[in-house]
């Protein structure tokens, strides 16, 4: 009987060694991201100048004859539209930090809306690399009822998180850094508005 426990101690000395070995090595993962942010106009790239080429070259003169005819007709008819243009660019509803709860971070969480499309964007995030890290948003702090939005995609960057059609944003304000095996919080920010 002895024995037994002696080799129960044994093992479960080399489960927790091991589980810690795996979590070092986990965590020193570091996975980079610089997705590009839906509210940036980039107008600092510079234009490049489309190749213009004939629309008719390659076509016989009785197929171009009837191209253009059929295009004076249609200029003939016109088009016109009443619908008002939304012209809107995406705009941040909410941002917040991210706060430390198991381990530490920093940057930014940014609730976006690009003409009714919402997107979570971390900015200049940080954190280190866990278990199975999936980003949720929940309606606390202890997961009990939430969205997941998926694996972290990097824990390093800038990144953008697609959350799906009809997600109640004023009810699941909370977005999460959950490690789903172990339950446990590695940091959070409140998009509460």
């Amino acid at each position: 009987m002895k024995i037994f426990f002696i080799w129960l101690g044994v093992l479960l000395l080399l489960g927790v060694i091991g589980f810690g070995i795996y979590s070092y090595v986990v965590s020193r993962n570091e996975i980079v991201a610089d997705d590009p942010s839906p509210i940036v106009q980039d107008s600092e790239d510079p234009v490049e100048e489309a190749v213009v080429t004939d629309p008719l070259e390659g076509m016989d003169e009785q197929t171009k004859q009837q191209y253009k005819e059929e295009v004076t007709k249609m200029q003939d008819q016109g088009n016109e539209v009443n619908e008002p243009m939304n012209a809107k660019n995406p705009t941040i509803l909410s941002q917040a930090e991210f706060e430390a709860r198991a381990h530490d971070v920093t940057g930014q969480a940014l609730l976006i809306n690009d003409q009714g499309i919402l997107t979570l964007r971390f900015e200049d995030f940080e954190t280190i690399n866990g278990p199975d890290l999936h980003i949720y948003l929940s309606r606390d702090l202890k997961a009990k009822d939430y969205v997941d939005l998926g694996k972290i995609k990097a824990t390093k960057g800038n990144v953008n998180y697609s959350i799906p059609r009809y997600t109640d944003v004023t009810k699941y304000h909370q977005v999460l850094v959950w490690c789903v095996p172990f339950g446990v919080l590695f940091s959070s920010a409140d998009l509460n508005y």
